[in-house]
């Protein structure tokens, strides 16, 4: 079985997610863990994770993208970015 660019999509925004919990010390729950770590679990925390970004201070959302020790960090920037462009502005 193929996985779809959406279940890729799902599980990579998991991992994100769970990326900037745990810069935080913040928990991550099971079900974004799991999520993060495989295919067979999928949801969608793509607003959990943009939430997340806009609560942080420029420096702490510095501090993950600019984390060499991380691969998560520079696709956190990449999806923001994108999320930023392709995110309806609320009127």
């Amino acid at each position: 079985m193929s996985v779809s660019n959406r279940e890729i999509q799902l599980q990579k925004t998991c991992e994100l997610y769970a990326y900037v919990l745990k810069c935080q010390g913040k928990d991550v729950t099971e079900d974004v863990q799991e999520c993060a770590d495989s295919y067979d679990y999928l949801i969608d925390c793509t607003k959990e994770l943009a939430k997340e970004i806009e609560n942080l201070d420029s420096q702490s959302f510095d501090a993950m993208i600019n984390n060499s020790e991380a691969p998560e960090a520079r696709n956190l920037a990449n999806w923001w970015a994108m999320y930023q462009i392709y995110t309806p502005i609320p009127q």
